[in-house]
């Protein structure tokens, strides 16, 4: 054992402390914000207004649809048939003192027929990268931040190819995916070339699902947003102090999220629906995609729910988007089980990354390649673990 968990247990017990210091502080903060939410709740006009003004752009501050914010909306119901359909991905990230500079993305894909009786159809959806193309874009090797957005990409194609095919045979079909619709870029290790190529290939796909009319979901489970909260805070400050406003920290509300504001919802219930406020979330609605989102009580937490503006200006589709997300969670203990049944199937387990290295040795020996070896570096970390007692 490496970790002398004698020399750590003096900090764990203080960040137990800590812990425990910010549950008390969130816990009496709760109160005023929802108090915040129900006296604003019929706001509306005035709260689109904070929402859009400088200091409103600055905290990234949600902007409230028509309905009003303190709505707790019971599920629709299911229709006696639907399709649901869920992608999802893992990755192997690459390393440069491996056999060979390569990454994998795989997607697991599940389409379930709700209330056909039917057995779940799953596929998954391999690639290995590793032409000059891929590993090298604009002449650098590929990043660990670049590999996670081509499998967000990768994730949402799967996703739009197999709702469009579904959705033409019926109406009540829903595509899901876990995480954020928006595709967030800002401030990782991506070149503006490669954010341009990958932001156009996934909004070409909400291109493709807007124009099929198709209905599509992410799922964000305990979500840490604070874009509603921080539009109630800017609205209860006098305007002349909404200007020095920067975000909540060291205000009453710190640490607090969106979540606790909707943690009144009953089970199956949602919220008001929202328009997200970020400097992204603009440059999605210059295409008509600007992402909405409500929170729902999925019987053990309260999630965020996304939609693309298409799908929110429908009340069947958001109806059909909140009750599969509802029954999903009901029989899954909390999470969509399409959700899960995807990640089961894009998962790569750590032996089949030692088959897959196997399988690349033997074939660099085939095309002529000499022996291929490990780096130094990767070879004596390789050494110094087997010789470790255990």
């Amino acid at each position: 054992m490496t970790l002398e968990l004698s020399k750590v247990s003096e900090q764990i017990d203080h960040m137990g402390s800590v812990l425990a210091e910010r549950a008390s502080r969130q816990r009496k903060a709760a109160p005023d914000a929802r108090s915040l939410l129900h006296q604003y709740a019929g706001d509306l006009d005035e709260l689109r207004r904070v929402a859009e003004s400088e200091p409103g752009k600055k905290l990234r501050c949600a902007s409230p649809g028509d309905e009003r914010l303190d709505l707790h909306q019971p599920p629709a119901g299911m229709p006696a048939g639907a399709t649901l359909i869920a992608a999802d991905g893992s990755q192997i990230y690459p390393d440069r003192h491996g056999l060979a500079f390569y990454y994998i993305i795989n997607i697991g894909t599940i389409i379930f027929h709700h209330g056909s009786g039917q057995a779940p159809r799953t596929s998954t959806w391999p690639d290995v990268c590793y032409t000059d193309e891929k590993v090298y874009p604009d002449g650098d090797l590929v990043s660990s931040d670049l590999v996670n957005t081509e499998r967000n990409v990768a994730e949402m194609k799967a996703l739009t190819g197999l709702v469009l095919t579904e959705g033409a045979c019926d109406p009540a079909c829903l595509g899901l995916t876990d995480g954020p619709l928006l595709l967030w870029l800002g401030q990782t290790a991506v070149s503006a070339g490669e954010q341009h190529r990958l932001r156009e290939e996934y909004l070409g796909c909400l291109d493709r699902l807007r124009a099929g009319s198709a209905i599509v979901a992410g799922f964000v489970s305990r979500p840490q947003s604070a874009e509603v909260l921080a539009l109630l805070y800017l609205r209860h400050l006098p305007e002349e102090e909404r200007a020095r406003a920067t975000d909540l920290h060291g205000t009453q509300f710190q640490g607090l999220a969106d979540r606790h504001l909707f943690s009144e919802l009953a089970p199956g219930e949602r919220s008001a629906l929202f328009a997200r406020g970020t400097p992204e979330n603009a440059q999605y609605a210059v295409r008509g995609h600007r992402i909405h989102f409500f929170y729902a009580n999925t019987g053990t937490d309260v999630a965020r729910v996304e939609v693309p503006e298409w799908v929110a200006a429908r009340s069947d589709a958001l109806d059909l988007v909140h009750s599969a997300v509802v029954d999903q969670c009901s029989f899954n203990n909390g999470y969509p089980y399409v959700l899960t049944r995807a990640d089961e199937l894009a998962v790569i387990q750590g032996e089949e990354r030692e088959t897959l290295e196997a399988m690349l040795m033997q074939a660099m020996l085939r095309h002529g390649l000499p022996l291929p070896e490990l780096s130094r570096k990767a070879q004596q970390k390789q050494a110094a673990r087997w010789r470790r007692p255990h």
